[in-house]
């Protein structure tokens, strides 16, 4: 999953091994029992009976997630020899049978160590030194970085001031997939603690847009007779000389819910991310979203068999589950093809590739199809992008992607807090990695890279994009 917000159950369920179920009547096997360690990913699990309790390991603090009750993924989860392997959407996570309990696991933290803004700061570095994958590829000196962050950390510092000093070195990566999360009134506290630059106190009486609202402008502009799905997430017809145009804004989103019709934008995923809360696991969210994206396809693709091209548009689509991103390019596909591979920083290594395949549809659209993507596109987005790179009657228009490609990883800081990391390496068939530069398009448009001036170029002129578009497909078609 490459969005945070859909609770930490659904994030972390499919990650550790066990569903988030309150009750189970599933007993656990006496030869399961004991500790197992997450093969990179920092993670130990103790099963004790019919119970569970997770842990965030690092060699200075054993942090407690969560415990309950266990509740096994049927054949989704194997055991061979003393290696648990579970299988959820594109991922095999293992899980190595430790013969001793871990140190510190188990052992309670005081409320001053859990509080102390240095351990809380070791602790954050601590993960990142083991497991963040793009020190050397976004140009981050983090020993300097370290050293420096920890001058400015004492006992004394406040939880603002830390979350202040802790977000700068984060922002300093310059990677959209690194995050830190703390209450809201820490967050504010922070902001609130921030020096207004000069700059910042002048006047912008520019108009600025989200991504949803630009979507809606290019939608209700573009698209003779439009479509759209439940969500509201998912537009189509047709532009002119018979090319059908379909925008996608966000890989998650699409299950049944049962929310209501009238819901769209921000007041819908509000609600369905709300509603995910009732879910067990995150493989149950990843089955619905598969599935909800699959029924839309289905309809999209019959409404546009008679077009003579395709325009993909996924220009303000920030990610979500990688397994809609695929489900997406599937309906292109015609025979199944290992398409990119991804592993795990774990201290100086890597864990063993997983190789994932994009799967055939029995019906695939192979006519010219054309994916319209910007700085914007990020995340799973851009696995979808990745796994079209193999398509020759896919072209990919616009501007390079944002470049963020790994899982977000969650860790639990000692206070409560969260943060997130890049721990991932995604790589092509031909062991090109796209972090940090994107993939490029093979035909630029030159968009903006400011965001809302890419915002405002598009809302300014909005027959102008449509017409570089419909051009650039018909010089295609010619």
């Amino acid at each position: 999953m490459k969005l945070i917000g859909t609770g930490l159950c659904l994030v972390l369920c499919s990650l550790f091994l066990f569903s988030c179920a309150k009750k189970s009547d599933v007993k656990i096997s006496k030869s399961l029992e004991g500790f197992y360690e997450q093969i990179g990913y920092g993670r130990i699990v103790s099963i004790t009976d019919s119970s569970f309790v997770l842990y965030d390991k690092t060699d200075l603090s054993c942090i407690p997630v969560f415990d309950g009750q266990l509740s096994i993924y049927g054949e989704n989860l194997t055991l061979e020899n003393d290696t648990l392997k579970l299988k959820d959407g594109i991922n095999e996570y293992k899980y190595v049978r430790l013969s001793t309990a871990p140190e510190m696991c188990g052992d309670e933290m005081t409320e001053k160590t859990k509080n102390d803004p240095i351990f809380n700061f070791e602790v954050l570095a601590a993960n990142f030194e083991k497991h963040y994958a793009y020190f050397e590829l976004r140009k981050v000196n983090w020993d300097s970085l370290y050293a420096a962050t920890k001058n400015k950390i004492s006992s004394e510092t406040s939880d603002p001031e830390l979350y202040r000093i802790l977000e700068d070195m984060l922002d300093s990566f310059d990677d959209g997939h690194i995050g830190l999360d703390a209450p809201s009134e820490v967050e504010e506290a922070a902001e609130n603690l921030r020096v207004v630059r000069e700059e910042d106190e002048q006047k912008d009486d520019k108009v600025t847009y989200g991504d949803l609202q630009i979507a809606q402008m290019i939608s209700d502009h573009y698209i003779k007779d439009l479509k759209t799905s439940r969500s509201k997430l998912v537009k189509w017809g047709y532009l002119e000389n018979e090319i059908g145009f379909l925008q996608i804004n966000l890989m998650m989103g699409h299950g049944d819910l049962s929310l209501p019709d009238s819901l769209a934008g921000m007041s819908y995923l509000r609600a369905y991310f709300d509603a995910l809360e009732a879910l067990d696991t995150s493989e149950e969210h990843t089955k619905l979203e598969v599935a909800g994206i699959k029924n839309t396809l289905e309809k999209v693709m019959s409404d546009l068999q008679e077009s003579k091209a395709l325009v993909l548009d996924v220009r303000f689509n920030g990610g979500g589950k990688d397994e809609v991103a695929l489900e997406i390019m599937r309906h292109f596909n015609d025979k199944r093809r290992l398409v990119f591979t991804k592993k795990a920083r774990m201290n100086n290594e890597y864990t063993p590739q997983t190789k994932v395949y994009l799967d055939a549809a029995e019906n695939a659209y192979t006519k010219p199809m054309f994916i319209l993507t910007s700085q914007e596109s990020a995340s799973a987005t851009e696995i979808m992008v990745l796994s079209s790179l193999l398509l020759e009657h896919v072209h990919r228009i616009g501007n390079r992607t944002e470049g963020v490609f790994s899982d977000v990883m969650e860790k639990a800081l000692p206070n409560g807090w969260e943060v997130g990391l890049s721990n991932e390496v995604y790589l092509d068939t031909n062991g090109v990695n796209y972090e940090n530069i994107g993939i490029p398009p093979s035909i630029a448009l030159n968009y903006p890279m400011n965001r809302q001036d890419f915002f405002r170029s598009l809302a300014n002129d909005l027959n102008k994009d449509k017409q570089k578009i419909i051009q650039e497909v018909l010089n295609i078609l010619n």
